[in-house]
Order: C-alpha cells, then sequence, then structure tokens
C-alpha cells in the first residue's frame, strides 16, 4: 500500500529531473518500501563519494546502501542502457560494500541488476506504475528483506539447459563418437536453439524436428543433419521441409557431421531447446567447457569458469576508462566521429582465451561505448546540416565487430566454443538493440572467426620459437595456473626445457603464468593497456622477477590491481589481478587490497604500485647476504620421497627393543603439523633413514633395511624404468634434447630418502636442539626442538641453539619480514630461506645488555607457554589461537615485551618503520661485505663472551612409548 502511495505522489509531483528531484523521488521511494525515515532510516546514502582517479576529482553515486543496493538515477526518459558502465565503475570503488543488486532508474523505469547473475541483463525491468503489483522483485530491499522474485532467472535457464546439453555431449563420447565431432555438433545445436529464438530460423523449426523426431520415431540423422546443410547453403531455402533457411556460415557449420541420436540424446536435446535461448548469455559456453572437460584435463591446462563480474574488474580499467576518458574530452562532433572511426580499427585479444568470456566481455562493453558515443552525437545533431552529415558518416560505418577481437587457445573444444560465443554475443547484440543505422547490415551470415581464434601453444610456435601475437590495442585474460613446482609434471620436461630456452629472461623457477606476463607486456605497442589474473605468486619472488618486475623495468605501469584475493571459481586459488599500460598513467592509481579471506576488500587510491602490489616499502631491492648462508643455518627438513620410509612410533619402538642399533637409523620425523597440532609437539610417525650410508652398511641393520627392500625398491626401480622409455622417445625425436634422469638417479640409491639434508644431520652434531617452525603458517610460531627429531621438509631447522637467536627470530621484526618477503599457499605464508632468511639483517650495534633483554625475555616467553599449555592441555596452535582473541594474555604480553627489546636492539621506534629500517640495514650489510668489511652475522656476535651462559635446555623431546 505504502508503495502505491508512492507512485500517486510521484506523478502528481515528479517531473523527472536528475539533479533536482533524485534525492526526494528516492528517499519516498524508502518510505514507499516500509522505512519511515525513509533511506536514512534504512542507513543509505545519497551523493556518496566516490573518488576518481584518473581526473583526481570526486564523483559522486546517487545512492549507496553498503551491502545492499547501488541505484544511479537519469532523467526521464534517457536510454538506461547508455549508463550501465558509469554504474558498474561506481559498484567497483565501492570495494568491501560491494552490494549484490545495482538499480538504474529514470524515474519510469527501475532496471534491477543481479551482478551475481548477470552483469547486462537486467533481472526485471519494473514500470513506476507497476511497483505495487510487482514489489516481490523488490523484496531484497525491505526492512526484513527476502529473496527476490524476478520475471527474468538466467542463471536458472542456463544452468538446467546447459547441464542437459553437456549429458547429451558426454553421452555421444561415451557412446564412440570423436569427441570433436561432438562438440561441433552439440555447438550447431546451440547456435539452432538461439537463431530460432530470435527469428534468424523460421518458425521454430529446430525444435519442431526434435518434437517430429521424438514422437514420429524418425531419425535426427535425417532431420536435424538436412536443418544443418540447409544452414550452410548460400541463400534462402526456397521450398520443403527446411523453406525459409538462411544461410549461416562457413565456419562453424562447413563441416557437417548428420547424427543418430539416441533416445536419451534427443531427450536431452528437446529439454535445452524448450528453453527460451533468446535471454541466454553467451558467456554460458564457458560452462560447458567446464562441465564436459574431464578434471585431469581442466588441471593440465588450469582451465576455470570466470564469471563476467571478475571479468570486468580487467575490463573496465583497461578498456571501458581509457575509452570513457576520450568521450569525455571530446568537445565537438568532429572529434566524436572520429572516436566512432578509431572504435571500428581497435582490437583486442586473449592470448589465453579458454571459451572466450573475456571476448564476449570486451565485446559487449565496446558495443556499449559505440552506443553511448552514438547517442551523444545524435543529441548534439541540432542542426538539419548535422542531421545529413550523420545520415552520410553511417552510410559508409562499420560498426564494431567481432573481427576486432582475436584468441589463442592450445584445446581446440575451447577454440570452437569461442568463435561460438562471439558469434552469438555479435547476433544477442544485434537482436537486444537493432541501432537505427546497424540495420542495413544483416545478422547472417554469422561471421567466420577462424582467422581470428587461433588454435596454437600461445608461447611457442611449431618450430618452437616464441610465438608471434596480433598486433592489438589491448590484451586481457586469464591465464592457466599451473605451480612452477607440476610443470614438468603436467607439460613433461621435453617442454619446460624449450619453454625455458626461449624465454630466458623469465626466472626457471616462475610459474607458469607468469610466461603469459612477460609476453603480454613484449606484444604491446606503446600506449597499449593490459589486464592479465595470475595467482598471487606473480608478487613474490621469481614469479614477480619474470611478470611486474619485467614490466615497471621495461616502461609499464601498473595502474590498477588487486594484490590477492580468493578467486570465485572452482579452482581453490589466490589471484592477483594486474592492469597496466606501455607508458605513463597519469593520475592516481588504484590498489585492492584483503587483509584475509574472511575480511573485506578495501580501496587504496596511491601515487604508484609497486611489483609487490603492496602498501608496504618496496623491497624489491634488498641484496643477499653472504653472512646468513655461510655458514649456512637455515635448513628445510628432509624430503623421504616415498611414504614407504615411514613407520609407527609403536613399530619403531619394537624394532629398537629388539636390536638397539635399530635406534641409528630409526629417527623420530617432526612434521609441521605434528609440530603445530600434537600435545607436546610429538611425532606422529618415524623415518628409517639410512642417509650418509653405503648400501652395504644400511644392509647391516637387517630389519629397517628389509622394509626398505619391500616398500621402495620396487617402486624407485618402476619410475626409473619408465623414465627410461621416456628418453628415448625423446631422443629418438630430436637425439640432441635434455633428458630428464631424476628417476634413474634416484633408482641408483634406492635405499636413500630423496633428500636426506646430510649438511643438516652435519649440524645438528654440534648442537643439542634447533630453532623449527612450519614453513607454511598463519601465525609466527617458532620452538626449540632437539636435535633427536629430525624436521620434515615442511619444517624448517634453524640451526641456533641459544636464547638471543630464538628471540630474534621470533619477534615481530623478523614477521613482519617474513610477511613481505615469503610466498603464499593458499592465502597462508610460506617461508623461504632463498627470500626471507638470506635476506634478513641481523642488529649491527647491539649491546650486551640489549642481548640479554632478549634472551631473558624470549626464555620468558616459552616458559609461559609451556606452562600454559601443560596445564590446559593445549597444542602450540590452540595456544596461539587464544593470543589472537581480544583481551590479556600473559603470552601475549610477553610477545610485546619481547618484540619491543627487539625493535630496540635494531633502533627501530614504531612498528611501521620496521620494513624500512631493515631494508636500509640490508642494503648497508651487503655494502660493507662487499667492500671486504666484517659484519655480524646471524646468531651470538663472536665478541660475546660465555656463550653458554645464553643456552638453557628446554625443548620439545621425543617422549618414548611405555
Amino acid at each position: 500500500m505504502e508503495l502505491e502511495k508512492f507512485i500517486q505522489y510521484c506523478k502528481k509531483h515528479i517531473k523527472g529531473d536528475e539533479k533536482g528531484e533524485a534525492q526526494i523521488f528516492l528517499d519516498r521511494f524508502f518510505v514507499g518500501l516500509g522505512y519511515e525515515e525513509g533511506l536514512k532510516g534504512a542507513g543509505a546514502e545519497c551523493e556518496f563519494r566516490l573518488r576518481d582517479p584518473k581526473k583526481r576529482t570526486t564523483s559522486f553515486g546517487d545512492l549507496v546502501w553498503k551491502k545492499k543496493v547501488l541505484i544511479e538515477m537519469k532523467k526521464s526518459d534517457e536510454d538506461l542502457t547508455n549508463h550501465l558502465q558509469q554504474a558498474t565503475s561506481y559498484w567497483l570503488k565501492l570495494a568491501g560494500d560491494r552490494p549484490r543488486y545495482v538499480i538504474l532508474c529514470n524515474f519510469d523505469e527501475f532496471w534491477i541488476y543481479d551482478f551475481d547473475v548477470s552483469i547486462y541483463d537486467p533481472a526485471e525491468k519494473l514500470q513506476l506504475e507497476d511497483l505495487e503489483k510487482r514489489k516481490a522483485a523488490l523484496s531484497f530491499l525491505f526492512p526484513i528483506p527476502k529473496t527476490p522474485v524476478f520475471g527474468k532467472d538466467f542463471e536458472d535457464i542456463t544452468a538446467r539447459a546447459v547441464e542437459k546439453l553437456a549429458a547429451m555431449f558426454k553421452s555421444m563420447v561415451n557412446r564412440g563418437v570423436n569427441r570433436e565431432d561432438a562438440l561441433r555438433y552439440c555447438l550447431q545445436c546451440i547456435v539452432s536453439m538461439f537463431a530460432e529464438d530470435v527469428e534468424l530460423l523460421p518458425d521454430k523449426i529446430f525444435s519442431r524436428l526434435i518434437k517430429e523426431c521424438i514422437e514420429n520415431k524418425v531419425s535426427t540423422y535425417d532431420l536435424i543433419g538436412g536443418l544443418f546443410r540447409e544452414m550452410n547453403t548460400s541463400g534462402i531455402t526456397p521450398a520443403g521441409k527446411y523453406e525459409g533457411v538462411d544461410y549461416f556460415n562457413g565456419g562453424l557449420f562447413e563441416k557437417i557431421l548428420p547424427m543418430e541420436l539416441t533416445e536419451y540424446e534427443i531427450t536431452m536435446l528437446d529439454f535445452s531447446a524448450s528453453h527460451n535461448w533468446r535471454n541466454v548469455n553467451p558467456a554460458i559456453f564457458g560452462t560447458i567447457f567446464e562441465k564436459s572437460l574431464e578434471l585431469d584435463e581442466r588441471h593440465k591446462l588450469g582451465a576455470h569458469y570466470t564469471h563476467e563480474i571478475d571479468i570486468k574488474k580487467i575490463v573496465d580499467p583497461v578498456i571501458v576508462q581509457p575509452w570513457i576518458e576520450k568521450i569525455e574530452n571530446a568537445e565537438t562532433l568532429d572529434e566524436l566521429y572520429n572516436l566512432l572511426d578509431e572504435l571500428t580499427t581497435y582490437k583486442v585479444l586473449d592470448p589465453a582465451c579458454g571459451s572466450g568470456n573475456f571476448l564476449f566481455v570486451a565485446f559487449k562493453e565496446l558495443k556499449l561505448i559505440e552506443r553511448n558515443i552514438i547517442s551523444l552525437i545524435k543529441g548534439r545533431s541540432t542542426k538539419r546540416e548535422d542531421a545529413k552529415r550523420l545520415l552520410n558518416f553511417f552510410n559508409s560505418y562499420h560498426f564494431v565487430n567481432t573481427n576486432q577481437f582475436f584468441g589463442i587457445d592450445i584445446k581446440p573444444f575451447a577454440v570452437e566454443l569461442a568463435k561460438v560465443t562471439l558469434m552469438v554475443a555479435k547476433e544477442v547484440s544485434w537482436y537486444e538493440t537493432k541501432v537505427a543505422f546497424d540495420n542495413k547490415f544483416k545478422p547472417l551470415p554469422l561471421d567466420n572467426l577462424d582467422k581470428n581464434i587461433l588454435c596454437v601453444d600461445s608461447l611457442l610456435d611449431d618450430k618452437n620459437n616464441e610465438r608471434n601475437w596480433p598486433q592489438v590495442d589491448a590484451i586481457i585474460g586469464n591465464p592457466p595456473y599451473q605451480g612452477k613446482r607440476n610443470m614438468g609434471v603436467e607439460f613433461g620436461a621435453d617442454y619446460v626445457n624449450k619453454l625455458r630456452s626461449v624465454f630466458t629472461e623469465v626466472p626457471g623457477r616462475a610459474d607458469f603464468c607468469v610466461y603469459w606476463f612477460y609476453k603480454a607486456h613484449k606484444a604491446l605497442k606503446d600506449g597499449g593497456y593490459a589486464g592479465l589474473v595470475g595467482t598471487n605468486t606473480i608478487t613474490q619472488n621469481y614469479s614477480r622477477e619474470g611478470s611486474l618486475d619485467y614490466i615497471i623495468k621495461h616502461g609499464g605501469d601498473i595502474f590498477n590491481a588487486y594484490q590477492s584475493f580468493t578467486w570465485s571459481g572452482e579452482a581453490v586459488v589466490h589471484v592477483s589481478i594486474v592492469s597496466w599500460i606501455k607508458g605513463k598513467f597519469k593520475g592516481s592509481k588504484i590498489l585492492y587490497t584483503q587483509e584475509n579471506e574472511k575480511s573485506d576488500l578495501e580501496i587504496h587510491y596511491v601515487s604508484e604500485i609497486n611489483s609487490s602490489l603492496s602498501l608496504e616499502i618496496d623491497l624489491t631491492s634488498v641484496k643477499n647476504l653472504a653472512c646468513n648462508t655461510h655458514p649456512k643455518v637455515c635448513f628445510q627438513g628432509q624430503v623421504p620421497g616415498e611414504d614407504g620410509f615411514f613407520i609407527s612410533p609403536k613399530e619403531a619402538n619394537r624394532l629398537i627393543k629388539k636390536n638397539k642399533a635399530n635406534k641409528e637409523v630409526l629417527k623420530p620425523h617432526l612434521i609441521a603439523d605434528d609440530l603445530l597440532s600434537n600435545i607436546n609437539a610429538q611425532p606422529s610417525r618415524f623415518c628409517i633413514d639410512f642417509t650418509g650410508l653405503p648400501i652395504i652398511e644400511a644392509a647391516s641393520y637387517k630389519d629397517a633395511f628389509k622394509i626398505v627392500e619391500e616398500k621402495i625398491k620396487p617402486l624407485k626401480k618402476e619410475a626409473a624404468d619408465k623414465q627410461v622409455e621416456e628418453n628415448k622417445t625423446i631422443l629418438k625425436r630430436d637425439p640432441k634434447a635434455k633428458t630428464n634422469k631424476h628417476h634413474i638417479s634416484f633408482y641408483n640409491k634406492w635405499w636413500q630418502l630423496a633428500y636426506g639434508r646430510e649438511d643438516l644431520l652435519d649440524k645438528f652434531k654440534t648442537i643439542k636442539r634447533y630453532i623449527a617452525c612450519s614453513g607454511v603458517s598463519k601465525r609466527n610460531i617458532f620452538e626449540f626442538v632437539s636435535t633427536d627429531i629430525i624436521p620434515n621438509a615442511a619444517v624448517f631447522a634453524f640451526c641456533f641453539d641459544d636464547d638471543y637467536s630464538f628471540g630474534i627470530i621470533q619477534s615481530l621484526v623478523h614477521f613482519e619480514w617474513w610477511k613481505a618477503r615469503c610466498s603464499t599457499l593458499k592465502g597462508d605464508m610460506r617461508y623461504t630461506s632463498n627470500t626471507v632468511w638470506n635476506t634478513f639483517p641481523w642488529p649491527q650495534n647491539i649491546t650486551i645488555k640489549q642481548i640479554e633483554k632478549i634472551s631473558n625475555l624470549s626464555k620468558e616467553l616459552r616458559d609461559e607457554r609451556n606452562k600454559a599449555m601443560k596445564k590446559n592441555n593445549l597444542c602450540l596452535r590452540d595456544l596461539y589461537r587464544t593470543v589472537e582473541q581480544h583481551g590479556k594474555n600473559p603470552v601475549k604480553d610477553l610477545q610485546n615485551k619481547l618484540d619491543i627489546a627487539v625493535m630496540e636492539a635494531y633502533g627501530i621506534k614504531t612498528e611501521k618503520e620496521i620494513l624500512q629500517v631493515l631494508l636500509n640495514l640490508n642494503l648497508e650489510v651487503a655494502k660493507q661485505e662487499q667492500s671486504g668489511k666484517e659484519v655480524i652475522k646471524p646468531g651470538l656476535p663472536n665478541w660475546v663472551k660465555n656463550k653458554k651462559d645464553y643456552v638453557s635446555s628446554d625443548c620439545v623431546k621425543y617422549i618414548e612409548l611405555d
């Protein structure tokens, strides 16, 4: 009833002036929704400030209700389509306050967008006079919100129709139909279903043929095959069953393979055809791609469906915003006409295009930009000669078309999908907008994109040289997610070696996506823009060196980036999004950050974005310090390589009781989870460790050796034999090729652990305890561990036994360096000796009093930790979870005291100074080393006397079974 009052009020008092009446209109609207105090009572804001970094000004969103809705008002009778890009741009700038719903309103109409479903198609269009009777579409705005009920349900239509079509595809493949032929047939069906719903095929002919096949038991081979042949025949079919069928094209329909569908398959096709494909989003073809790929193929290629709104995070800054700036700067009709000409020559490339979703979004955005320019030209063509000029111009104007878009992918499946996605996108655009001057261009035949979307390796050509990419204005995309550790396994050592030999400027230990960032920048012309999604490793270590460091050092300027956030697709991965220009970007830049997975996205306007995509000090200039590696004191633990080396503590205890000598090769083996999650950090397994022993000595431990011989030797032999055969195949193709002898070498020492860390074990002979931490962690947790317990590869061992060294390593100073210099694994920090430890400088002006203070506090901290854990039966992880809670905590208090003491030793006054002081100190120590001067290396300084005074005895010890 209140909405009805709002409607009547608007009819009497509102004329539809955007600037003068928008606020009162919106306030009354909220009263109509049930908020007695209007929009303020709901918590919404009018004229919400949104910075424009390019112009260094402030824009204003008409109404923002954080995390609820963004409403953008336009004057009465305004075409709302022309303002979607502006609303989306505002939406992006809301960062962590982004709502699911966006409303465009011109006083007469309400276009409601559900950005979780589609960013282009309104979920509902409401007339002002219909608000009361169709208020279910506004129920997400009610004081007691409910799920809205929309007239259109794109997501449901898409999901159900595609699910059945994918089922048909899989059925065809499973019964022996060639995979590529089945794909082509399904795509031809998709185009046919869409075509009949937009009246490009006459009289629902495709659906009628399916019904005829089902009801009259007629073969699909004849009926549907015949339709496809007519769709591939030039001209319009003059008579017969297929009368009125126009020519589609010689691309998708160039190859016609009639199929005899099974009863199950024709039923699935019938279900799909029963939906209205007129409203379908071409980006759903990516979903077909996902559902149809086998899991192992998807993993190998890193193929993952990307939602439109995530794609916009690249397309908006890289394509839309530069064009909007050009349009806003165009003051005359001549300049607007020139922009239209420029727009039709503008080219976009996705070098890892998959099913074409990035190209689809880019196409949609350029068509919206084109529509906006045309609307401005019409609005400014007020004179007769202007109207005549407009008509003459469009007689020769070619409009934005699919031939301006280019894609590359290695999978034929993906390439065919991408072609169809773009073909249908063009037809959807024609059907939806039907721009007056565009009507002279017939929608058929479909565009042939065989020369635009290529099925090739994006990085290497047929001769294993660097692949040439088309010269374009913008490069966008989502390169494969494949970590450096798995590249050899997934693609083969031969391919990886060729890749590294061609891209010599990319570090060999960089992730796969790095090659796309590197090549994209090389391929860009001056002034060109690029935006890519990458795993967040591109901000770290070797991957950063080959990607973002390279871009910045070679004339690139990052102007919009997402530091790291959890990807919305099926892939469990944390990504970074980076947009840059080859040249200098003018104006402020935008960096989005997220403190952790559960926290909101934050937007920051900055003058520069460094290659770490960090708000912190840029640490890319740090140096490796010789004093940190000579002698080596930081080690990664053992890598057994096979589970057969492990036995239970109970079994180890039995063997040691049987023969005490077995204790020499049966070692408690500490994994990271044991250290953090077990009470008293007890190892949950033993390892049979023959590190350093020749086979004759190892065999003297008969019981242990027998276990390894039975469990390990056959596995090593099988892997070695397989590698020998693979190498024969490689050498047969290329006698000069490098071959991999990894498994062959392991078989030659099959009784040994893969990496026994003999140097670490030698170091353990000189000390009784070492400092350990989990290699991947969310928290700053270090612990002393007895050298009788051997760390696993997931544990880092620092070979110091003194309390002072523990205090430095456990301090906030070291932790901040760890966070800034580490790599990450699914959002957790990964400790890396080469980037974290090897660059971390120790205090150079330390005094004996400071050493004593740090030593005492580190011992007090551990004593308090041990007391709390023993009293409350806690593990280290549980203890530190309580430390993170608000409120006083003796462990937290002692950690704070230790942090202050260590900061004083470094001359650091506030936490904000930590990284800057450490950077300066790192460079100073490196300079001193280079000039041959002595520096203080990690550990107790050499000048400290009575070093034993700083060595206590507490540590994790193995508690033997009774």
